[in-house]
């Protein structure tokens, strides 16, 4: 399945730890949040996103779901090792598929 960028955005913004404030209400999607920073409204950039993508990855159970991660982003991209080189795209459909977050 095609995600929009939005979609994933949203689905992301739900994993994040919960001190961790950097989402905001979208005219466009009022009921749904999208990435964004709190100060200017600029929007997250993919390095950034990739970052947060990190911080998810890092509450993950090292033994049980690191492996579950690791298996499903080796199953999106076809190939393994390639963790290192997965866009934050690819991270959060595949932690999504982890953590039981629908992407809607």
């Amino acid at each position: 399945m095609t995600y929009t960028d939005t979609q994933l955005k949203q689905a992301l913004a739900k994993m994040l730890p919960p001190n961790l404030i950097v989402w905001y209400r979208n005219p466009q999607f009022p009921s749904q949040a999208a990435l964004r920073y709190c100060n200017n409204g600029a929007e997250v950039l993919d390095t950034e996103l990739l970052h947060l993508c990190w911080l998810v990855e890092s509450k993950l159970d090292i033994v049980g779901k690191h492996a579950m991660y690791r298996d499903a982003l080796w199953e999106l991209l076809g190939r393994p090792g390639a963790l290192i080189s997965a866009t934050w795209q690819q991270r959060t459909i595949a932690l999504a598929k982890v953590k039981g977050i629908e992407i809607v």
